[in-house]
């Protein structure tokens, strides 16, 4: 059963996860809920009565009590970070995820793709939707992890925002109601904060994709202006955990649009729910088929391509892609081995000694943390789970804390944590220390990674949906694609440990030629 609080206001529902009755309050699922299952005996069935009775006379003191236990934590991590001596106030912390987004200056190409698309906007919607097919105008920014796409979207959408309201320029755009969707929890999070600093963006006006199709096929309207941030991210089978009930969410938005403008990367789809596919092998939904449905004089498709968040030299970027993408063991790059090279690239042999030299980097930058592949166990029952690799490392995985402010990345307890592919999607880190864990191990005969699903720990991530018919396939793009968004996220350095004793020698062997 599933135990619901609203204030002192509860309700049942159904569900499969269990709670031990062994003491302490049931454990809360991602939506707030309680959560308890339970087989009915005489004293089982008391019991529950005397929790229900407990939940519901204290429900109102514990919000209050959560309320101060949050001013608390604030003040926590104020001390928290002047013992790390990270040498900023809790303020500056806050601000950093947010000036990567905000107060970045575009460069020319981002600047110019800004305009392009800005343009496209004010062509395209006057006309609505196509009327014999009722297709939307769309236009597709594709850019691999770092390229800056995020950014180019918070400039965009905030203009766009601006011409809405304005009552000065004349454009397509006055009066328009538009919405930049955004899939990525964390992330929301900080398009959120960012929106109080921006008097043109309001709330309303940022929406997860399902919450803005319920809405608009309730109210029977069509948006102006729809943006998708991390399009890869959006469902392309039912998902009930989301409570969406349709096909596909491209579809259902482009039925419910007159512009549609989309951000994508096809390596980092990371769920079969939320799988998008090249079309060679017809598994999850292919982005292309959407596009190439839209009239040609109504479409367009832009690559970025320049690397902002990896500061790192061309050999550096080549020894990620070779790595994350071909799956083979690339050459020590050259510039990784000259001290005066700014992005600093070093394979460890021992986990708990990368650690260490992480967590003087977060001293030094702020920002730093331990990632790994999903390859251990983890589950949202309230409970710590570990990432163990040898005698020398433990650390617990990052704690569901779904009413914190900040980002994981940036909240200072996470230094004490190990984050996953879900935690730091679509974040920059000064320094990544990443784990490749158990399923990612090593060919001696191709030279190359080789991939074992079976110790892949994210059970949600390979629930097979009906459209993916070559799932042993799927499972290993799903895990090279965890792989490039870690590898990808620190902007001054990457450490790499792999827990596969044949990978670890082998990559060290490279460092050693």
């Amino acid at each position: 059963m599933l135990l619901s609080r609203g204030g002192s206001r509860l309700c049942l529902r159904r569900a499969r996860v269990s709670w031990d009755f062994g003491g302490g309050y049931p454990e809360i699922d991602r939506c707030g809920r309680y959560i308890i299952s339970w087989s009915v005996t005489p004293s089982l069935l008391l019991l529950f009565r005397w929790q229900v009775h407990r939940c519901i006379s204290t429900g109102v003191r514990r919000s209050t009590r959560q309320m101060t236990v949050s001013k608390a934590e604030n003040v926590r991590n104020r001390k928290r970070v002047k013992r790390a001596g990270a040498g900023r106030d809790l303020a500056d912390v806050e601000s950093a995820a947010m000036n990567s987004l905000s107060h970045v200056e575009l460069s020319e190409e981002q600047t110019q793709l800004r305009e392009k698309v800005l343009q496209f906007v004010k062509e395209n919607l006057p006309q609505g939707q196509t009327p014999d097919t009722g297709k939307p105008a769309m236009f597709v920014i594709q850019g691999d992890a770092g390229t800056g796409k995020s950014v180019v979207l918070n400039s965009l959408f905030n203009e766009i925002q601006r011409l809405s309201v304005s009552s000065e320029e004349k454009t397509p755009l006055q009066g328009s109601r538009n919405y930049l969707v955004v899939n990525h929890p964390e992330m929301l999070k900080l398009y959120l904060r960012i929106c109080r600093h921006y008097k043109y963006i309001a709330r309303q006006s940022l929406e997860r994709p399902t919450s803005l199709i319920n809405t608009l096929q309730k109210e029977k309207r069509l948006a102006d202006v729809v943006i998708v941030d991390e399009g890869h991210l959006l469902a392309t089978a039912k998902d009930a955990f989301k409570r969406f009930y349709g096909e596909n969410h491209l579809e259902e938005l482009m039925s419910l649009a007159k512009v549609l403008i989309i951000v994508y990367d096809d390596k980092q789809a990371l769920r079969m729910g939320c799988y998008w596919d090249d079309g060679t092998k017809g598994d999850g939904a292919n982005l292309m088929k959407y596009y190439e449905s839209v009239p040609k004089n109504r479409r367009h498709w832009y690559n970025l391509k320049q690397q902002f968040r990896v500061a790192a030299p061309s050999d550096i970027l080549d020894w990620i892609n070779t790595l994350s993408v071909d799956a083979k063991i690339p050459k020590f790059p050259a510039s990784a081995r000259d001290p005066a090279t700014s992005f600093e690239l070093k394979i460890w042999g021992n986990c708990g000694d990368m650690y260490e030299a992480l967590k003087e980097k977060n001293a030094q930058y702020g920002q730093c943390r331990m990632l790994s592949t999903y390859d251990f166990p983890y589950r949202l029952d309230g409970k710590d789970y570990f990432v163990e690799c040898g005698d020398s490392f433990k650390l617990r995985w990052d704690r569901y804390q779904p009413r914190a402010v900040l980002p994981w990345s940036e909240r200072p307890d996470s230094i004490d944590e190990v984050g996953s592919v879900y935690t730091v999607q679509g974040f920059d880190l000064h320094y990544a220390g990443v784990i490749l864990g158990r399923s990612i191990g090593y060919d001696d005969k191709n030279d190359c990674l080789k991939l074992r699903p079976e110790l892949y720990d994210d059970h949600a991530g390979f629930t097979k949906k009906k459209n993916i018919h070559n799932p042993n396939q799927v499972k290993h793009k799903i895990i090279m694609n965890s792989i490039n968004v870690l590898l990808t996220r620190g902007t001054k350095g990457l450490y790499v440990y792999a827990y596969d004793d044949a990978l670890r020698e082998r990559l060290l062997q490279t460092v050693s030629k």
